[in-house]
């Protein structure tokens, strides 16, 4: 093998490793997004049944009183 077809093969093969790095960087990028949404959906899914919880608390305080 000639050194130019050498340089031409190691050019390739580090174009193709800097392409891998490249796709797994950006999946774990959207990897990453993705459970924070997940996160931030629970989130509000326990901020809106705490309110709910209040009310019904609330609710039912106001039904023992008589009012």
């Amino acid at each position: 093998m000639s050194s130019e077809a050498r340089r031409t093969s190691s050019d390739s093969a580090e174009a193709y490793t800097r392409a891998v790095l490249r796709e797994e960087k950006r999946q774990e990028r959207e990897r990453l997004q993705l459970n924070e949404a997940r996160n931030q959906e629970s989130c509000d899914v326990d901020e809106a049944d705490e309110a709910s919880d209040l009310f019904r608390q609330h609710s039912h305080q106001q039904s023992m009183e008589g009012g």
